[in-house]
């Protein structure tokens, strides 16, 4: 396969005029000398905000600011995740070696009004006046007559700055060192270092998301430690704006809900799914100048799209809007991975940014031929930001030190544990508990009864999925297990399924893995598979109702030895070896931190059986003892 040579670095150059903005945080940083086992404090300052440490060579923290403020997908400074993690690791401001922000371009904004924007954007300029006040109608005026994207920058860098380190100053961190990165750069380091399969070989990086720091995409070669830009999309471009601002078009919350148009894609009849997608493909394809780019084929920027939405899908059923956006999703982001792997010959791939949450588009990725090796970063939008952050910052100070960097488990967060006595002297009425001698038996023993069993235990695992230790278990194979769940706590649309968690002893019989995927196959939950028609009944309740497809969460017993003894305990009673999993949250809420959101969970739903580490919960109005 030949090979394109690069097109540039990455650092200050990947979005013009900022490096001037690099070089002062490298000056305050005293980048030159500063100790090399210091903490740093990766922090994610927008979409899904999020705070990972990194000590010395060894991740020791990561939490999202959403489930400390029981905001879904909170978006702003995470100042409750800084005082959770120095707090749990028993650290004060002082002992923070490095701050490393996670764009070189911060924004200060609410969910409200980021969400806003969609519906703005969607609006002709006269429904744009209509919808003005009084006070809008200057601004508006001022945005058409004195549009200057250079100053727009600089005011947008200054104002940045100012507002983290409002923030940072707030937590007695206003004087620790601090670094800033390109967004893409860092979506990058976490694929590299967290997924790559071998320090010394070559490994394909790609990310994609709806844009930061003015790119949506970018191509890496990595090796040694080391990330040479190959090729980058200019914001605008970008698939990632094509599938958020259809979901809003449908009426989803843009950022949260395209997996929902993701699983209705596949119950579409087909009728118009054709039309959809050529239409969409007529707004954006791969650059036929380099193709490891993307490139729109209409006047406006992507994140514009609504208005052509409403003009051009008015009449079209969600359904087929849905099936036909996955497919066109599918078909270019397949393309795109097979031009790079095609131009730079390199067949291992790994992936990050938030395009690549679609584990449908994943799926067909990873059966490419072409593609040797191919893995995902978890949870892969902005809140894995810090990991790239902290772990690129580690590695360019010091690059023989990259080969010791690497993701060994995701489950990083506060201990579910740690307001257990709190919780038990405030116990609800209604709500019995005991100790279990043996939890993972015990715990197997009421799956195989058919008993719903949420579980908070240990760790807290880190992103979007629920892997297992904030998780509700049952049975798949048990009737009418999806009705008690939605009527009972999940209230999910009908058509989404619920997903399975397997040991990896048992992965072969279960799911058709490809061959590209990992050794440790889906440990994180970031691919879909087939599953094999023999076994389908096993993972009735966990499988999608009409492709019968698996967003399986595969355990090596090294990966979480409780959670596979529980998998091992009911395959020992039942001869079946897959639990259905499902995230231990209200519907709406994010997932569960600690004792007393699982208890508060416990008693606003139908639940009856709750795990906190060695203790069995139970709601005795129901259920009666235990």
């Amino acid at each position: 396969m030949a090979r394109r040579g690069a097109r540039g670095l990455g650092g200050p150059d990947a979005v013009p005029g900022l490096r001037a903005l690099v070089a002062l945080c490298a000056l305050k940083a005293g980048e030159v000398g500063y100790p090399l086992d210091v903490i740093r404090l990766g922090i994610n300052e927008g979409i899904n905000s999020s705070v990972v440490v990194l000590d010395g060579d060894r991740l020791r923290y990561a939490v999202q600011e959403e489930r400390l403020r029981r905001v879904k997908n909170y978006m702003g400074f995470p100042t409750e995740a800084v005082r959770r993690a120095l707090a749990d690791l028993g650290l004060s401001p002082r002992d923070v070696g490095r701050v490393c922000l996670s764009n070189l371009v911060s924004y200060e904004f609410d969910k409200d009004s980021f969400l806003a924007e969609y519906e703005k954007r969607a609006r002709t300029p006269f429904e744009r006046l209509q919808h003005a006040d009084q006070e809008d109608l200057p601004g508006i005026a001022r945005r058409w007559l004195r549009r200057d994207p250079g100053a727009e920058l600089t005011r947008a860098k200054t104002a940045g700055e100012r507002y983290c380190q409002r923030h940072l100053g707030a937590l007695g961190l206003g004087d620790t060192p601090q670094v800033r990165r390109d967004h893409h750069l860092l979506h990058a380091a976490a694929a590299y270092f967290g997924c790559r399969a071998d320090h010394e070989r070559e490994t394909l990086v790609l990310t994609l998301d709806g844009g930061g720091d003015q790119e949506c995409s970018a191509v890496y070669r990595a090796q040694r430690g080391r990330l040479e830009l190959l090729a980058r999309t200019p914001q605008g471009n970008s698939l990632g704006n094509v599938y958020s601002t259809l979901t809003h078009h449908l009426g989803f919350t843009p950022h949260e809900h395209e997996y929902k148009l993701m699983g209705l894609a596949a119950y579409s009849d087909g009728s118009h799914t054709g039309a959809v997608e050529s239409l969409l493909a007529s707004y954006l394809d791969l650059d036929p100048q380099n193709p490891l780019r993307f490139k729109r084929k209409v006047p406006e920027p992507t994140w514009k799209l609504g208005r052509r939405y409403r003009r051009e899908l008015e009449r079209v059923r969600f359904d087929n809007a849905a099936a036909g956006l996955q497919r066109f999703c599918e078909d270019l982001l397949v393309r795109w991975v097979r031009a790079c792997v095609r131009e730079t010959g390199i067949g291992d791939v790994v992936c990050a940014g938030g395009v690549f949450m679609n584990v449908k588009a994943n799926k067909l990725i990873a059966e490419l031929p072409e593609v040797e090796r191919f893995d995902v970063f978890p949870s892969c939008g902005d809140e894995t930001l810090p990991f790239g952050g902290v772990w690129l910052d580690r590695a360019e100070e010091d690059p023989e030190r990259g080969a010791a960097l690497g993701l060994d488990t995701i489950y990083l967060g506060p201990r579910a544990e740690a307001d257990l006595q709190d919780a038990l002297a405030e116990l609800p009425a209604g709500v019995e508990v005991r100790q279990l001698s043996d939890p993972a038996e015990e715990i197997a023993e009421l799956l195989a009864r058919g008993t719903i069993v949420a579980r908070c235990c240990g760790p807290m695992e880190f992103g979007a999925r629920a892997l297992g230790n904030r998780s509700i278990l049952a049975d798949p194979s048990a009737p009418g297990v999806v009705h008690w769940l939605n009527k009972a706590i999940k209230r999910r649309d009908f058509w989404m399924p619920f997903a399975p968690i397997l040991r990896r002893e048992d992965a072969g019989e279960l799911l058709r893995v490809p061959d590209s995927l990992p050794e440790r196959i889906s440990p994180y939950m970031m691919h879909t598979f087939e599953t094999a028609p023999a076994r389908r009944e096993e993972l009735a309740a966990a499988v999608h109702a009409y492709d019968k497809t698996a967003r399986a969460q595969v355990v090596g017993r090294e990966d979480n030895p409780p959670l596979h003894a529980i998998l091992s305990a009911f395959k020992a009673r039942t001869g079946r070896g897959a639990l259905l999993n499902t995230s231990f949250n209200l519907h709406g809420y994010p997932i569960v931190t600690g004792t007393r959101d699982a208890l508060e969970v416990l008693t606003s739903s139908g639940l009856t059986h709750l795990v906190v580490g060695d203790r069995l919960f139970v709601r005795v109005e129901e259920q009666g003892s235990a």
